[in-house]
Parts: C-alpha cells; structure tokens; sequence
C-alpha cells in the first residue's frame, strides 16, 4: 500500500509525522540530536527530509497503526544497524 508522510516542524529536531495510508491517518512525535543527523551525511541533509525517510523506512517494518506515537530516532538509531545506512542511501549520502 501506498503511504504518504507529511512533516511539520515543532521545535528543534522535534517534528510531527502525519501518515496517510488509504483510509488510515496515524501522527507521531519524531525527536533526534544532532549525533543522528551527523552520522548522515556531510554536509547533513535537511530535517524533515531526514524524518520523513525514517518514517517511510519504519512502514517497511510494520503498519503505521503499530509505530509509537513518539520516535525517537536515536533509539533506532542505537538498536537498528541498518537504520544509518538505509537513511544515507536513501538521502543520496
């Protein structure tokens, strides 16, 4: 099925995730620190590119009505070793 993520920024790396798949809406609070947007790329990538892709990259795993409302990219970050990598290809890093 085909989703769609849109991004609103909050605060400093504190974004909402709205996602739209079908009928579904789901929203999630989605935080990171600057060691995950360092780990990216250099120059790093702009960051409601970088929650939208890890966002899209967690549907692959599981349906948007099983992810937490509150990601911490961080987290996934430390217990996920594909998440880094996957992100950097998919941000053209």
């Amino acid at each position: 099925m085909s989703e769609q993520v849109d991004v609103l920024r909050l605060g400093e790396r504190r974004y909402a995730a709205e996602v739209h798949e079908g009928e579904q809406t789901t929203e999630h609070r989605v935080t990171f620190g600057q060691d995950t947007l360092e780990d990216l790329t250099s120059p790093p990538p702009a960051e409601n590119e970088v929650v939208a892709e890890s966002v899209r990259y967690l549907l692959e795993k599981e349906p948007s009505t099983s992810l937490p409302h509150d990601i911490d990219l961080g987290e996934i970050r430390r217990t996920d070793a594909e998440f880094i990598p996957e992100l950097r290809a998919r941000l053209g890093g």
